[in-house]
Protein backbone atom coordinates (compact mmCIF):
# COMPACT_ATOMS: atom_id res chain seq x y z
CA UNK A 1 0.00 0.00 0.00
CA UNK A 2 1.37 3.59 -1.07
CA UNK A 3 0.67 6.67 0.86
CA UNK A 4 -0.26 9.59 -1.57
CA UNK A 5 0.02 13.36 -0.22
CA UNK A 6 -0.89 16.62 -1.99
CA UNK A 7 -0.79 20.21 -1.18
CA UNK A 8 0.84 20.17 2.45
CA UNK A 9 1.76 23.60 2.16
CA UNK A 10 3.75 24.18 5.16
CA UNK A 11 0.51 23.05 7.45
CA UNK A 12 2.50 20.82 9.95
CA UNK A 13 -0.71 20.21 11.98
CA UNK A 14 -2.52 18.86 9.18
CA UNK A 15 0.42 16.18 8.17
CA UNK A 16 1.09 15.17 11.43
CA UNK A 17 -2.79 14.14 11.66
CA UNK A 18 -2.60 12.33 7.96
CA UNK A 19 0.72 10.30 9.72
CA UNK A 20 -1.08 9.54 13.06
CA UNK A 21 -4.11 8.11 11.10
CA UNK A 22 -2.09 5.64 8.84
CA UNK A 23 0.13 4.87 10.96
CA UNK A 24 -2.14 4.11 14.12
CA UNK A 25 -3.07 0.37 14.61
CA UNK A 26 -6.83 0.08 13.65
CA UNK A 27 -5.87 1.60 10.39
CA UNK A 28 -3.06 -0.68 9.76
CA UNK A 29 -4.99 -3.64 10.61
CA UNK A 30 -7.35 -2.88 7.94
CA UNK A 31 -5.19 -1.40 5.12
CA UNK A 32 -1.96 -2.77 5.98
CA UNK A 33 1.24 -0.52 6.59
CA UNK A 34 2.41 1.87 4.01
CA UNK A 35 5.75 1.27 2.02
CA UNK A 36 6.15 4.08 0.11
CA UNK A 37 4.49 7.86 0.32
CA UNK A 38 4.13 9.59 -3.21
CA UNK A 39 4.38 13.08 -2.70
CA UNK A 40 2.58 15.41 -5.23
CA UNK A 41 3.77 18.44 -4.66
CA UNK A 42 3.09 21.63 -2.89
CA UNK A 43 5.01 21.30 0.34
CA UNK A 44 5.76 24.94 1.06
CA UNK A 45 3.64 28.06 1.18
CA UNK A 46 0.73 29.07 2.44
CA UNK A 47 0.94 27.29 5.36
CA UNK A 48 3.09 28.75 8.53
CA UNK A 49 5.34 26.16 9.57
CA UNK A 50 7.83 24.81 6.53
CA UNK A 51 10.13 23.93 8.50
CA UNK A 52 8.31 21.78 10.43
CA UNK A 53 6.79 20.14 7.90
CA UNK A 54 10.41 20.02 5.92
CA UNK A 55 12.05 18.31 8.85
CA UNK A 56 9.15 15.81 9.38
CA UNK A 57 9.48 14.59 5.62
CA UNK A 58 12.88 14.31 5.55
CA UNK A 59 12.31 11.96 8.83
CA UNK A 60 10.37 9.93 6.97
CA UNK A 61 12.03 9.29 4.44
CA UNK A 62 15.19 7.98 6.65
CA UNK A 63 12.34 4.69 7.48
CA UNK A 64 10.32 4.84 4.41
CA UNK A 65 10.63 5.57 0.71
CA UNK A 66 9.67 8.71 -0.47
CA UNK A 67 9.06 9.97 -3.74
CA UNK A 68 8.22 13.57 -4.90
CA UNK A 69 7.38 15.40 -7.86
CA UNK A 70 7.38 19.57 -7.68
CA UNK A 71 5.10 21.80 -7.09
CA UNK A 72 3.76 25.03 -8.46
CA UNK A 73 4.27 26.68 -5.12
CA UNK A 74 7.38 24.57 -4.58
CA UNK A 75 9.24 26.32 -7.58
CA UNK A 76 7.70 29.89 -7.03
CA UNK A 77 9.67 30.06 -3.10
CA UNK A 78 12.97 28.46 -4.65
CA UNK A 79 13.25 30.09 -7.64
CA UNK A 80 11.61 33.37 -6.03
CA UNK A 81 8.97 34.23 -8.01
CA UNK A 82 6.04 35.44 -6.86
CA UNK A 83 2.66 33.80 -6.63
CA UNK A 84 -0.38 35.28 -4.59
CA UNK A 85 -1.80 34.12 -1.50
CA UNK A 86 0.21 33.60 1.35
CA UNK A 87 -0.06 35.75 4.51
CA UNK A 88 2.25 37.88 5.98
CA UNK A 89 3.02 35.26 8.88
CA UNK A 90 3.59 32.27 5.88
CA UNK A 91 5.76 34.71 4.38
CA UNK A 92 7.69 35.25 7.69
CA UNK A 93 8.38 31.76 8.26
CA UNK A 94 9.30 31.12 5.01
CA UNK A 95 12.15 33.13 4.82
CA UNK A 96 13.50 31.79 8.16
CA UNK A 97 14.49 28.96 6.09
CA UNK A 98 18.09 27.66 5.33
CA UNK A 99 20.17 25.65 3.00
CA UNK A 100 19.77 22.71 5.17
CA UNK A 101 15.88 22.98 5.43
CA UNK A 102 15.65 22.95 1.58
CA UNK A 103 18.40 20.22 1.03
CA UNK A 104 14.42 17.97 0.98
CA UNK A 105 14.40 19.43 -2.48
CA UNK A 106 17.12 17.71 -4.97
CA UNK A 107 18.66 19.98 -7.66
CA UNK A 108 19.25 18.92 -10.69
CA UNK A 109 22.24 18.86 -13.04
CA UNK A 110 21.00 22.20 -14.90
CA UNK A 111 20.30 23.63 -11.87
CA UNK A 112 16.77 23.22 -11.84
CA UNK A 113 14.59 21.39 -8.65
CA UNK A 114 12.75 18.60 -8.14
CA UNK A 115 11.35 15.94 -10.53
CA UNK A 116 7.98 17.32 -13.16
CA UNK A 117 6.78 13.28 -12.87
CA UNK A 118 7.10 10.40 -11.40
CA UNK A 119 6.73 7.54 -13.46
CA UNK A 120 6.00 3.81 -12.39
CA UNK A 121 6.38 1.26 -14.41
CA UNK A 122 5.79 -1.68 -12.30
CA UNK A 123 2.46 0.03 -11.10
CA UNK A 124 1.45 2.21 -14.12
CA UNK A 125 1.48 4.82 -12.41
CA UNK A 126 2.18 8.96 -13.66
CA UNK A 127 2.13 11.06 -10.77
CA UNK A 128 2.49 14.81 -11.29
CA UNK A 129 1.38 18.14 -9.83
CA UNK A 130 -1.07 19.33 -12.31
CA UNK A 131 -1.10 17.59 -15.45
CA UNK A 132 1.54 15.28 -17.64
CA UNK A 133 0.96 16.66 -20.96
CA UNK A 134 4.81 17.54 -23.04
CA UNK A 135 5.40 21.26 -22.70
CA UNK A 136 7.01 21.28 -25.85
CA UNK A 137 3.99 20.74 -27.30
CA UNK A 138 1.61 23.49 -25.93
CA UNK A 139 4.03 25.91 -25.41
CA UNK A 140 3.54 28.53 -28.35
CA UNK A 141 6.14 30.01 -30.24
CA UNK A 142 7.87 33.52 -29.05
CA UNK A 143 6.53 32.64 -25.74
CA UNK A 144 8.83 34.19 -22.76
CA UNK A 145 8.37 34.49 -19.03
CA UNK A 146 4.70 32.86 -19.06
CA UNK A 147 6.37 29.70 -20.88
CA UNK A 148 6.90 28.15 -17.09
CA UNK A 149 2.97 28.22 -16.70
CA UNK A 150 3.00 25.40 -19.27
CA UNK A 151 5.13 23.14 -17.12
CA UNK A 152 3.55 19.94 -15.81
CA UNK A 153 3.49 21.96 -12.35
CA UNK A 154 0.97 24.54 -13.58
CA UNK A 155 -1.29 22.10 -15.41
CA UNK A 156 -4.33 21.93 -14.23
CA UNK A 157 -7.69 20.25 -15.63
CA UNK A 158 -10.21 21.92 -16.93
CA UNK A 159 -13.46 23.11 -15.97
CA UNK A 160 -14.95 23.74 -19.72
CA UNK A 161 -14.87 21.68 -22.38
CA UNK A 162 -11.80 23.14 -24.27
CA UNK A 163 -8.23 23.84 -23.03
CA UNK A 164 -7.04 27.53 -22.53
CA UNK A 165 -3.84 29.28 -21.38
CA UNK A 166 -4.40 31.89 -18.25
CA UNK A 167 -1.87 32.71 -15.30
CA UNK A 168 -2.87 30.10 -12.98
CA UNK A 169 -1.27 27.62 -15.70
CA UNK A 170 -2.36 25.71 -19.02
CA UNK A 171 -5.67 24.26 -18.19
CA UNK A 172 -6.37 20.96 -20.38
CA UNK A 173 -8.77 18.26 -20.94
CA UNK A 174 -8.42 14.96 -19.37
CA UNK A 175 -8.83 13.39 -22.96
CA UNK A 176 -4.95 14.84 -23.86
CA UNK A 177 -3.99 13.88 -20.57
CA UNK A 178 -5.03 10.12 -21.39
CA UNK A 179 -3.67 10.91 -25.08
CA UNK A 180 -0.55 11.89 -24.08
CA UNK A 181 0.04 8.70 -21.29
CA UNK A 182 -0.94 6.17 -23.28
CA UNK A 183 2.43 6.46 -24.95
CA UNK A 184 3.84 4.76 -22.13
CA UNK A 185 1.70 2.04 -20.84
CA UNK A 186 -1.70 0.80 -20.89
CA UNK A 187 -4.57 0.34 -17.79
CA UNK A 188 -2.83 3.40 -15.87
CA UNK A 189 -3.51 5.40 -13.57
CA UNK A 190 -2.73 9.69 -13.76
CA UNK A 191 -2.34 10.79 -9.99
CA UNK A 192 -2.61 14.57 -9.69
CA UNK A 193 -3.33 17.53 -7.11
CA UNK A 194 -3.21 21.09 -7.20
CA UNK A 195 -6.40 22.03 -7.65
CA UNK A 196 -7.29 21.20 -4.05
CA UNK A 197 -10.17 19.10 -4.66
CA UNK A 198 -11.03 15.78 -4.85
CA UNK A 199 -11.60 14.46 -9.10
CA UNK A 200 -11.97 10.62 -10.71
CA UNK A 201 -12.46 10.79 -14.12
CA UNK A 202 -12.22 7.10 -16.18
CA UNK A 203 -11.35 6.99 -19.48
CA UNK A 204 -14.34 5.46 -21.87
CA UNK A 205 -14.90 4.61 -25.64
CA UNK A 206 -17.21 7.77 -25.83
CA UNK A 207 -14.79 9.85 -24.01
CA UNK A 208 -13.53 11.05 -20.39
CA UNK A 209 -16.49 10.35 -17.90
CA UNK A 210 -16.59 11.73 -14.26
CA UNK A 211 -16.81 9.27 -12.06
CA UNK A 212 -16.11 10.56 -8.19
CA UNK A 213 -20.16 11.67 -7.97
CA UNK A 214 -21.19 8.50 -8.20
CA UNK A 215 -19.34 6.99 -5.44
CA UNK A 216 -20.50 6.85 -2.01
CA UNK A 217 -18.97 8.43 0.89
CA UNK A 218 -18.46 6.50 4.32
CA UNK A 219 -17.47 7.70 7.72
CA UNK A 220 -15.31 5.67 9.56
CA UNK A 221 -13.37 6.11 12.61
CA UNK A 222 -9.81 6.13 13.65
CA UNK A 223 -8.53 6.81 16.99
CA UNK A 224 -10.25 10.71 17.79
CA UNK A 225 -9.97 11.22 13.85
CA UNK A 226 -13.56 11.02 11.84
CA UNK A 227 -12.29 10.05 8.08
CA UNK A 228 -14.65 10.33 5.06
CA UNK A 229 -13.67 7.68 2.75
CA UNK A 230 -14.43 7.03 -1.23
CA UNK A 231 -13.53 3.61 -2.95
CA UNK A 232 -12.61 3.35 -6.30
CA UNK A 233 -12.35 0.19 -7.23
CA UNK A 234 -9.66 0.01 -10.53
CA UNK A 235 -10.14 -2.45 -13.25
CA UNK A 236 -7.64 -4.14 -15.08
CA UNK A 237 -8.92 -2.71 -18.25
CA UNK A 238 -9.30 1.19 -17.70
CA UNK A 239 -7.08 4.37 -17.12
CA UNK A 240 -7.82 6.59 -14.66
CA UNK A 241 -7.38 10.39 -13.72
CA UNK A 242 -7.75 10.47 -9.27
CA UNK A 243 -6.89 14.05 -8.25
CA UNK A 244 -5.96 14.20 -4.44
CA UNK A 245 -7.45 16.83 -2.17
CA UNK A 246 -5.68 19.70 -0.69
CA UNK A 247 -3.14 17.94 2.12
CA UNK A 248 -3.03 21.11 4.81
CA UNK A 249 -5.64 23.24 4.85
CA UNK A 250 -4.50 25.82 7.30
CA UNK A 251 -3.93 28.96 4.39
CA UNK A 252 -6.72 28.15 3.13
CA UNK A 253 -9.18 28.27 6.04
CA UNK A 254 -10.69 31.54 4.89
CA UNK A 255 -11.84 30.17 1.75
CA UNK A 256 -13.84 27.36 3.71
CA UNK A 257 -11.29 24.96 3.60
CA UNK A 258 -10.38 23.14 6.72
CA UNK A 259 -10.00 19.06 6.02
CA UNK A 260 -6.77 17.53 5.37
CA UNK A 261 -6.53 15.34 2.49
CA UNK A 262 -4.62 12.03 1.27
CA UNK A 263 -4.94 8.67 -0.32
CA UNK A 264 -4.14 5.51 -0.50
CA UNK A 265 -3.54 3.22 -3.27
CA UNK A 266 -3.44 -1.04 -2.57
CA UNK A 267 -2.75 -3.19 -4.93
CA UNK A 268 -3.54 -6.71 -4.60
CA UNK A 269 -6.34 -5.85 -5.14
CA UNK A 270 -6.05 -2.73 -7.26
CA UNK A 271 -8.40 0.29 -5.50
CA UNK A 272 -7.55 3.78 -4.61
CA UNK A 273 -9.18 5.08 -1.56
CA UNK A 274 -9.45 9.22 -1.12
CA UNK A 275 -9.99 10.28 2.51
CA UNK A 276 -10.98 13.68 4.72
CA UNK A 277 -9.92 14.16 8.02
CA UNK A 278 -12.49 15.61 10.35
CA UNK A 279 -11.74 17.22 13.30
CA UNK A 280 -8.29 17.38 13.64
Amino acid sequence: MDLILSDIHADIRALEAILDVVTHTSFKEKYGEFSRIINLGDVLERGTHPKEVLEKLQIISKTHSLESVIGNHDEAFLYKRSVSGSSIESLDAHSSLNQQDLEFFEMNKDGTYGKQELIDKKYNLMCVHGGPLDPNKIIPNGSREESWLYQKSWQRISEEDFEFFSFAGYHYKPSSAFREVENLFENFIIFCGHQHEEAAIIQTESGPKEILSELTPSIEKISKFTLEKKEIPIKNNENYIIRVGLGGPEGYYGIGMAKPHFGIIEYDPKKVTLFSINPI
